[in-house]
């Protein structure tokens, strides 16, 4: 063979090697692809039904008193972490680059993971920490793991609508088993669960329709967006209502002001800021001038008697201002040191079922302290900023941005009524997180393509 027919073989022989290998890359993408989208389905469908669908209020361990824990729920997170291990061994580079970005998410984290030590129930704060940890790895993994944002929209709603049909079905069929004396509860454990639930799918399919632009693609999810609020009335669910009613009425001028300049969106926020108070200012001169109390009609508000249990966690707060009890050491541990059942309140019986606070930011305040709570609220309100910021610069027929610009600030408003936020096992502790670690992903896309 003459040399140059041997040099022609030889860069035949290193363009199948190359071409071989960008085919087997391009094989390793779509095998990560497809397995991130069953994770987060998965994943999903485990947080929106729960462990023990049908399972109504707290199932009492007799031995020790407490809430008996599922066995199912340990293994059923190890095993979607397992699940997510090739995309993160595959992805490491992405995944410590999302983590660097997420800095304040892993600051908090190590924090609460600090307050374990000298937390009041030891084990109950360990369990909830790891599984809270495991959380935010499956997230990390859901977040490198799919190229596509669009499609996360697209299965974060079609698992929600999908759930929501679950429902409907099981109203139809089982009337009696679904309903709840309270409000409608469905396959899931409270009727509140199914509110906070039907929220998370209006949202999502809601969103799914705004970019639809075929008139089959809008019947689909507009019509799974009716049936989600047709559940979250029918549950009662008065929180997740009045949150919904509010995102709707808000969601379009937070819209158009995110899309405007940056200095129209400060005067927004300047003028409502003053607006709110003038109102302060004026309620409170004129009850002084017809000497009045102005706190008179907020006295007599109870919010569902949460204040009460609002009184008691604050009490408690008090004596462990900075370091706090420990991370999700507070309700639910054992019941030799809760320290609401050592207190003679309507609430702090052995058989009650509170098992929060009614309040995010309290449950959060009392576990982690002032640290933990200025950490999670400044969180927040990082992801709100920068949700907003993606909404600003999306491209054409991308919802992500939005969807979790609304749904972030929902959890807000649904915190200061329940508690969810850095709460383990929680349907919207778990949703924020993964929200919030979208959100850091995309950030730090966006903040690349910008160099």
């Amino acid at each position: 063979m003459s040399e140059l027919g041997g040099r022609i073989a030889a860069g035949v022989w290193r363009d199948n090697l190359v071409e071989r290998r960008l085919r087997r890359e391009a094989w390793i993408a779509r095998a990560l692809e497809r397995l991130a989208d069953v994770v987060l389905v998965l994943t999903l469908l485990y947080v929106l039904i729960g462990a023990s669908p049908y399972s109504r209020g707290l199932n009492i361990d007799e031995a020790t008193g407490g809430t008996e824990l599922s066995p199912v729920n340990r293994y059923a997170w190890l095993g979607l972490m397992a699940l997510s291990g090739p995309i993160l061994l595959l992805r490491w580079r992405r995944a410590i680059d999302v983590v660097l970005g997420a800095w304040p998410v892993i600051a908090v984290f190590v924090w609460f993971g600090l307050t374990t030590t000298w937390a009041l129930d030891p084990a109950a704060s360990d369990r909830r920490f790891i599984l809270y940890a495991v959380g935010l790895i499956i997230c990390i993994a859901l977040a490198v793991g799919i190229s596509d944002r669009r499609r996360v929209l697209t299965l974060m709603a079609g698992t929600g609508g999908f759930v929501m049909i679950v429902d409907a079905v099981s109203w139809a069929v089982a009337p009696g088993l679904s309903m709840t004396e309270i409000g409608l509860a469905a396959i899931h454990s409270h009727k509140n669960t199914l509110g906070a639930v039907a929220l998370f799918s209006t949202l999502a399919c809601g969103t799914q329709t705004l970019v639809q632009t075929r008139a089959k693609g809008r019947i689909l999810w507009g019509g799974l967006a009716a049936l989600s609020i047709l559940l979250l009335v029918a549950s009662l669910s008065k929180t997740s209502m009045i949150i919904l009613a509010g995102v709707l009425a808000a969601a379009p001028v937070l819209v158009f002001l995110s899309r405007g300049r940056v200095g129209v969106m400060w005067s927004a926020a300047l003028a409502g800021f003053t607006i709110l108070l003038g109102a302060v200012f004026t309620w409170t001169a004129v009850n002084l001038a017809m000497g009045a109390d102005p706190l008179g009609p907020f006295r007599t508000v109870t919010f569902t008697m949460r204040t009460d249990v609002w009184k008691f966690a604050l009490g408690e707060f008090a004596a462990h201002p900075w370091r706090g009890l420990g991370f999700g050491s507070f309700w639910d541990i054992d019941p030799r040191l809760q320290p609401s059942l050592k207190a003679d309140l309507w609430f702090a019986q052995p058989d009650a079922a509170t098992n929060g606070s009614h309040n995010g930011y309290i449950d959060l305040m009392v576990t982690t302290g002032i640290i933990g709570l200025a950490g999670g609220v400044m969180l927040l309100f990082r992801w709100i900023a920068k949700a907003w910021t993606l909404v600003r610069f999306a491209r054409p027929g991308e919802a992500l941005p939005l969807f979790l610009a609304v749904f972030v600030v929902a959890v807000f408003v649904h915190n200061f009524m329940e508690s969810s936020y850095f709460t383990a096992n929680s349907l919207f502790g778990f949703l924020v997180l993964l929200a919030g670690v979208l959100i850091e992903a995309q950030s730090r896309d966006h903040a690349l393509e910008g160099r």
